[in-house]
């Protein structure tokens, strides 16, 4: 009686060490999740790379120098000048003109030449947008005219070409604070072509 109830109590230790076994090597046996989390946070790191906003490379264009597009235009900043009233270089007897009627405002004019290098006639409204940034945080839009008959007038940019390899003079007005002219802060005009952002710095 004796030999068995200690041959039971062996067999019950034995098997007790054996679930013990069995525990401790499943703790210790790599789980599936832990695969699938290791590949969540990859997928995650990917997404967040995705999701980050691509920095536009801004270039430099100078007043006077030529900024060549190929295959699309030449383009020149001619001038930037404020003034109440803008009027065309050289204007008939009959002109048009524009002028600021907003009080304690004034327009900043943008000239620029546009040489069309296209093959067929654009409308001259397409080539070129521009906007104006005062003291680095102010945005102020502009409308678009261009010369004609020589500078002798304006006329509208939506409804006139630049034919291939001829040149249109365009201004890009801005009303802006007549503060804008006379404190000296930074200024400078932000000039799309063709997708491309270019920044002259006019102060």
């Amino acid at each position: 009686m004796k030999k068995l109830s200690l041959l039971l109590l062996v067999s019950i230790l034995l098997v007790a060490c054996g679930q013990s076994d069995k525990n401790s090597s499943s703790d210790n046996s790599p789980k599936e999740s832990d695969g699938k989390n290791v590949e969540e946070e990859v997928k995650s790191s990917e997404n967040k790379e995705e999701n980050e906003p691509e920095v536009e490379e801004v270039l430099t264009i100078t007043k006077g120098n030529a900024l060549v597009i190929d295959d699309y235009a030449e383009i020149t900043i001619n001038n930037n000048v404020f003034g109440k009233q803008i009027s065309p270089p050289n204007p008939s007897s009959m002109y048009t003109y524009y002028k600021n009627e907003e009080e304690g405002e004034v327009y900043l004019d943008t000239s620029i030449s546009v040489k069309s290098l296209l093959t067929t006639g654009q409308s001259s409204d397409e080539f070129v947008d521009v906007k104006i940034i005062y003291d680095e945080k102010y945005e102020y839009k502009t409308f678009s005219t261009i010369e004609d008959r020589g500078g002798e007038d304006f006329t509208f940019t939506n409804i006139t070409s630049i034919e291939p390899l001829k040149t249109g003079t365009l201004h890009f007005l801005a009303s802006v604070p007549e503060q804008v002219e006379k404190d000296g802060k930074p200024l400078k005009a932000i000039i799309t072509v063709k997708g491309q952002t270019y920044e002259q710095i006019i102060r």
